[in-house]
């Protein structure tokens, strides 16, 4: 019996975990999203004395509540679902477009797609040029203050990193396509008049199927690490508000690198209104990379198993 493929196992339930999270967090939340914690006087040995926000942890307030009395809780069970849904589209997007693309090229064989020197140059220098950097400078316009409603610059924001990032899919995919088509199984398909179609769908894809899934859990790591660049700068996914005295750049849809560079200044004095929104982060990006690691595990278990193949 073979070992258990434990980062598999753990990482598909971590997702999962937050698959829900993003569906019933809304429901599941303690307090409404705009709502602020009271400001209240507390008993002590000196007398009574006022109490305001931020409060710490508590029975109350379980993640405790931000510098305004929101409940940090709240607000990234609110949140969950523009960080969840949005990595996991973007990148299965950018796998579903960008996968088809480079099998199709591939099985082809497009002198276009097969480029000079010069050409090759062209498609390594835009694949490997920052997508960041573009992000930023189109984004500095609309995203703060923004006249556009959360969900369509949410769309707006997602389209251009789907965009931005399918020609580094497309290379992957291509490569391994190539590669694969020097096996003898699929030149002798080629041989007894396999269609394009054939192949793909009866070789190409069940040969590539965790390698693609290995591709998808990459990107959506590389998307997570990109919203998390942006929020850095106080470009948050669905919209930044400029709160003013003191002037405070605010998350408007409570995504959780949002919330993290929404909160990064008061890791100096209340701590645990950034550790939340981190951790919550550092564990989804935990979660993807155990499925990618589990699943490359298992790729070599079997092609130890299978060596030809």
């Amino acid at each position: 019996m073979g070992r258990l493929n434990l980062k598999l196992i753990i990482g598909f339930i971590m997702i999962c975990l937050f698959l829900l999270i993003a569906v019933f967090g809304p429901n599941l939340s303690p307090y409404k999203v705009d709502q602020l914690a009271e400001v209240k006087y507390i008993s002590t040995e000196e007398g009574r004395k006022l109490s305001a926000p931020p409060f710490p942890p508590s029975k109350e307030h379980i993640f405790g509540t931000d510098q305004w009395g929101y409940d940090i809780l709240t607000l990234l069970l609110h949140g969950a679902k523009y960080t969840i849904f949005t990595v996991i589209i973007v990148a299965l997007l950018r796998v579903l477009i960008g996968g088809a693309i480079g099998i199709f090229v591939a099985l082809n064989k497009n002198p276009l797609n097969t480029p000079t020197k010069n050409a090759k140059m062209k498609i390594n220098i835009f694949s490997s040029f920052p997508v960041f950097i573009i992000l930023y400078f189109i984004l500095i316009r609309i995203n703060i203050e923004p006249v556009l409603n959360p969900l369509t610059l949410s769309i707006i924001v997602g389209s251009l990193m789907v965009i931005l990032g399918v020609m580094s899919v497309y290379d992957n995919v291509y490569s391994k396509t190539i590669e694969l088509q020097k096996n003898l199984f699929i030149t002798a398909s080629q041989a007894l008049g396999g269609t394009r179609l054939h192949i793909a769908k009866k070789h190409i894809l069940p040969s590539l199927k965790r390698q693609i899934l290995i591709i998808f859990m990459n990107e959506v790591i590389q998307v997570l690490h990109l919203i998390g660049q942006l929020g850095i700068f106080n470009l948050f996914f669905g919209g930044t508000f400029l709160r003013m005295d003191p002037p405070v750049f605010i998350s408007i849809t409570k995504e959780w690198a949002g919330l993290i560079g929404q909160f990064r200044s008061t890791i100096y004095y209340y701590q645990w209104i950034l550790f939340f929104p981190l951790l919550s982060y550092l564990l989804m990006l935990l979660s993807f990379y155990l499925v990618s690691q589990g699943v490359i595990q298992q790729e070599k278990v079997n092609q130890r198993k299978n060596p030809i193949l």
